[in-house]
């Protein structure tokens, strides 16, 4: 409304519109402003605490600083991850937040999303071949370093990680962080301590646990997981072959699920600080969005929780 028209003018039009239902017309506005103030994300899934966890969060800071969210799920697919891109850009976002699916190989969204010259921020997981854009990422390296560390001055000695695609950062530098803090500790890491899963979900963590455990090796006294999801699969395996956790068997997993409070022993963890994460995140893409700011890479911290699930 203009500045010149009076309050109790500007009260009766809005109670009239309401009142007919009108709603203005954000394609005729945006035609001349080349602005949707809309924000695109795309996540892995959104029947996961993390997840979920991360979409409230971002969705509170992006109203407050005066952005709608347009909520896309890639179901771990990069075919699907492409789609959501294309349907994120025919519909103008303004900017684009993006968890990539941990199996990312060729990238086709990035190069789109660079060829429409709109801002992108990676969260929480972000291709290794992708080296020119910001990212809001965990430490993940140094965490993994710290757990595995407080493993090994508990007595720990045969430590076996499970982990998954070398393209993915969380995953590479996580078990970068596992094999650092084992060569520290002048420790071993035989070929057969090292498992890979194809995708970050408890199926896949089933499937590679137990056709190790098939295969009637000798058991590590703990396992380390790339996340919380790929633990609670070796928990399903564990209670099918009656190995008893942590007697038999030590399980640590990463990210803090909220489940890994409630399954029995329950589960250690690094627990992440994703309200954190989410506010730079949203306020790192709006800056961008404004040329306010230039795309860096922003590290968060976490913190190492023992629980039952080790001696």
């Amino acid at each position: 409304m203009h500045p010149d028209i009076a309050k109790s003018t500007v009260q009766k039009v809005k109670k009239v519109a309401d009142e007919l239902g009108y709603i203005p017309n954000s394609v005729g506005r945006n035609l001349s402003t080349n602005k949707t103030n809309t924000i695109g994300i795309v996540v892995p899934k959104i029947n996961h605490s993390f997840f979920s966890e991360i979409i409230e969060e971002t969705y509170i800071k992006a109203t407050a600083l005066g952005y709608q969210i347009i909520l896309m799920v890639s179901f771990e697919n990069e075919e699907v991850e492409l789609a959501n891109v294309k349907s994120l850009l025919s519909m103008n976002v303004d900017g684009i937040l993006i968890d990539s699916v941990s199996t990312s190989t060729e990238g086709k969204f990035f190069s789109l999303i660079s060829l429409h010259k709109k801002p992108v921020i990676f969260f929480d997981r972000k291709p290794r071949f992708i080296k020119k854009t910001g990212s809001i990422v965990f430490d993940d390296f140094n965490l993994t370093f710290e757990i595995t560390s407080r493993l090994i001055d508990k007595g720990y000695k045969d430590i076996m990680y499970i982990s998954g695609s070398q393209l993915i950062n969380i995953c590479y530098n996580r078990l970068r962080g596992f094999k650092s803090a084992m060569k520290y500790s002048n420790l071993s890491v035989p070929k057969n301590r090292v498992l890979t899963v194809d995708r970050l979900d408890k199926s896949s963590g089933i499937k590679t646990f137990e056709k190790f455990i098939r295969s009637k090796p000798k058991l590590p006294e703990v396992i380390v997981c790339v996340n919380d999801s790929i633990a609670l699969g070796v928990y399903d395996v564990c209670k099918k072959y009656d190995l008893k956790i942590p007697d038999d068997l030590g399980v640590v997993g990463f990210g803090h699920l909220k489940i890994s409070d409630f399954v029995q022993p329950p589960l250690s963890t690094v627990k992440l600080n994703l309200k954190k994460a989410s506010i730079l995140a949203i306020e790192n893409l709006v800056a961008l969005i404004k040329g306010k700011k230039k795309s860096t890479d922003t590290i968060i911290d976490g913190e190492v929780i023992f629980r039952g699930s080790i001696k």
